[in-house]
């Protein structure tokens, strides 16, 4: 029965339910029906990113990259659904399987403000599919010269509850001292204090990956990432697998005279087969000089796509999202990205699940 066929491909990966549109003119209709959309997986749709605002770089514009067989309606990056009346500037920070996190700051409490009065912000966690969306609790107070990283955990495979949490360190030297989770099921927060041996620096352009995280705060981990000399790093998901790419940070430098290649000059792309082991693999790697040659340009690995071998490239100069297929070795360009823009890149795979835990839009 059709009820039967649907259950079965609400379990596949999205890359194969999109194949399978090819089988029979039945399962493509079945498929494509936006009612069946809220059971069956979704693929990739875009990236969300930000472009600097005004001379002081302090705050973004945001916008909506679509990329290749992505959702036939692109999320709108003005979030237009949150009131307007209640916040001056909202800030995207994180995103994780449909749902994203951002900072919403409110209007001061006196028509004019006082430019020592602190501006008053919380959460909000919001699915941009549906336009719902849910305000966190006001937060724990942060000790002072503490900076504060926010990152969203969600997984509606496995529950309809979130989690948002929030990293604190300290601005002189940047180590992680704890960290405060908040759980859309029991309504509150929670501070666990850092048990790392190690001393871990975050940096918040970047961003993050939920991968069997313990959601208590109990367990702490660290794993070592491959040796590349100076490089860009990038972590991501794909195919049920932790990934890491290094694209070397000044691959440019020529050579000197009877001097060799500076170490490094190559873009790597390893994961991690077994996760207790913490070992990475080699899946491809590819020479700046050949990447080049397709390229046309300087580029950095900025996404892996969730279902395959392909990664997302940003140009450092041209503005300009791309695609590079590692099996088959082939580059493509997907388009152009507005001037200016950040560092940070929000992969997008849209929920259509009618609500997630906690959303009444207060």
């Amino acid at each position: 029965t059709e009820a039967l066929i649907l259950e079965i491909l609400s379990r596949l990966p999205a890359r194969s339910v999109r194949r399978f549109k090819c089988v029979s003119p039945a399962w493509r209709d079945l498929i494509a029906d936006p009612a069946h959309r809220k059971k069956l997986p979704q693929p990739l749709a875009g990236f969300l990113y930000s472009t600097y605002q005004g001379p002081d770089r302090r705050m973004y514009d945001f916008h909506f990259a679509k990329v290749p067989g992505g959702a036939a309606q692109p999320v709108d990056p003005s979030l237009s659904f949150l009131p307007s009346h209640r916040y001056w500037y909202v800030d995207r920070l994180d995103s994780c399987n449909g749902l994203l996190l951002s900072r919403a700051h409110k209007f001061p409490s006196t028509p004019f403000g006082d430019d020592d009065e602190p501006l008053e912000y919380h959460y909000i966690v919001c699915n941009p599919a549906t336009g719902r969306w849910v305000g966190i609790p006001a937060l724990p107070s942060v000790a002072d010269g503490h900076r504060v990283i926010a990152r969203l955990a969600f997984d509606p495979a496995v529950s309809s509850h979130f989690h948002v949490l929030q990293f604190e360190d300290t601005e002189q030297d940047k180590y992680i001292t704890g960290m405060t989770i908040y759980s859309s099921q029991t309504g509150a927060w929670n501070y666990r204090e850092s048990r790392l041996p190690e001393k871990i620096s975050l940096f918040a352009g970047f961003t993050s990956v939920f991968f069997q995280v313990d959601m208590e705060g109990q367990v702490w981990k660290t794993i070592p990432v491959p040796s590349g000399g100076l490089s860009y790093g990038m972590m991501g998901v794909s195919q049920g697998c932790l990934h890491y790419a290094a694209t070397p940070l000044a691959p440019g430098e020529k050579k000197k005279k009877g001097k060799k290649k500076k170490h490094g000059d190559t873009t790597t792309v390893w994961y991690m087969k077994d996760y207790d082991s913490r070992e990475w693999v080699l899946k491809h790697s590819v020479s700046y000089d050949e990447l080049c040659s397709m390229t046309g340009g300087e580029y950095r690995v900025a996404a892996f796509h969730p279902d395959c071998d392909t990664i997302f490239l940003d140009s450092f100069g041209a503005d300009t999202l791309a695609s590079y297929d590692m099996q088959h070795r082939k580059f493509h360009r997907i388009r152009s990205l507005r001037k200016n823009k950040a560092a940070i890149f929000l992969p997008y795979v849209p929920l259509f699940s009618d609500s997630f835990a906690g959303a009444d839009g207060q």
